[in-house]
């Protein structure tokens, strides 16, 4: 996993968290964007809404990943999203399995000497 971002940061007497992130499909900040989507956070989860592409253009598997690779540096437990298939509205949520502790407890069986 790479490097984690705060998301908090303290400065003189406040506190900022990050809550709401706009990403944007570009190369070069500042150059035309081919898609864009909106990030909020609430607590360990993450729900990315308004997913917008140019016409023609879809979200792949290589952004979603990119999706999963940052809600990993945000320490982030869990991403929900809402996929549109045949004009229907499907909403899912993926579990961050790097930052997710399991569910059931492990247990590993080890001979003594």
């Amino acid at each position: 996993m790479k490097q984690t971002i705060s998301r908090f940061t303290q400065v003189g007497d406040w506190i900022f968290e990050v809550k709401m992130v706009r990403a944007l499909r570009v190369n070069t900040y500042g150059e035309p964007y081919s898609a864009v989507a909106n990030m909020t956070a609430n607590g360990d989860q993450i729900y990315i809404d308004t997913q917008m592409t140019r016409e023609g253009e879809e979200f792949t598997r290589k952004d979603f990943l990119a999706f999963y690779e940052f809600c990993q540096m945000l320490e982030m437990k869990s991403v929900s999203y809402d996929k549109i298939k045949n004009g229907q509205r499907i909403p899912r949520t993926i579990e961050i399995v790097e930052n997710t502790r399991p569910t059931k407890p492990v247990v590993e069986l080890v001979k003594q000497a």
